[in-house]
């Protein structure tokens, strides 16, 4: 059985390439002005100029119309206010402003108070190695005492 269904395969493609030749005019002549090519109707390819209909019902664009709600990132508190213990200064993706003195970092870079203090931001460098020469933005907090301190003087 398994034979007769490779005898009926190949016989239906020689049958595609050989039976089903077209005589055509070409510019490649083989003597007489004619070429031949298998007709694509016969092999099972349809022209291009036949309209191929959609098998699923289409219903309109998909690709737009999603969009993520936004992170809220950026400066939370301002250059010189005054922020108690803990509280967020700065939130970012990646390291964009590096901590300074009394700034911790938290998992996802926010960046945080860890004392009671002003806020004060500058700019230098973080790293001093020889491959770390930029310059970068940092966040400090002065402590409240420091500035108590200051004032009274």
């Amino acid at each position: 059985m398994v034979a007769f269904n490779a005898r009926t395969a190949i016989a239906s493609l020689f049958a595609c390439a050989v039976l089903f030749m077209v005589a055509v005019p070409s510019k490649n002549t083989l003597g007489h002005g004619l070429s031949t090519r298998a007709s694509p109707v016969a092999c099972g390819v349809a022209p291009r100029s036949v309209m191929v209909m959609a098998h699923k019902k289409g219903s309109g664009s998909t690709e737009n119309g999603r969009d993520s709600n936004s992170k809220r990132l950026g400066l939370k508190v301002t250059h010189g206010k005054v922020v108690p213990e803990g509280s967020i200064i700065f939130r970012q993706r990646g390291q964009t402003v590096h901590p300074g003195k009394n700034v911790r970092v938290g998992k996802d870079y926010t960046l945080y108070a860890a004392k009671e203090g002003v806020v004060q931001f500058s700019n230098g460098a973080v790293n001093r190695g020889a491959k770390h020469k930029r310059i970068r933005k940092i966040a400090h907090i002065i402590p409240v005492e420091a500035v108590e301190n200051v004032e009274s003087a």
